[in-house]
């Protein structure tokens, strides 16, 4: 009895000794299973930073390329400025002198 005893202790530790190596097994794939997780997430991480870079360096090249075509932008505002001066300027002018054609002065209003 004492023997059929520590034969079924033996059993049970045993059968508690595959349930821990089947635990342990266990979680050596939800480590290894974690770890693949975080080198996915690493990787992605990298692709995203890539991916960042080039669009800044993008964004600075279409800097580059856009400043002469502000620069001549702005030139042409000006020269546009500069020709609507001239030509208030100009009305004004046309203006006085039309003024003072129909008014006339003292001498053409007396010989009327």
């Amino acid at each position: 009895a004492a023997e059929e005893q520590a034969k079924q202790k033996e059993a049970q530790a045993v059968a508690a000794e595959e349930q821990a190596k089947d635990k342990e097994a266990q979680a050596v794939e939800a480590e290894n299973q974690a770890k693949d997780r975080e080198a996915a997430a690493l990787a992605s991480e990298d692709k995203a930073k890539q991916r960042e870079a080039e669009a800044v360096s993008r964004e600075e090249d279409a800097k580059t390329a856009e400043a002469p075509f502000k620069a001549a932008q702005e030139e042409v505002q000006a020269a546009l400025a500069e020709v609507k001066a001239q030509e208030d300027a100009y009305n004004s002018k046309t203006e006085e002198l039309k003024k003072k054609s129909e008014t006339g002065g003292v001498v053409s209003r007396n010989k009327a």
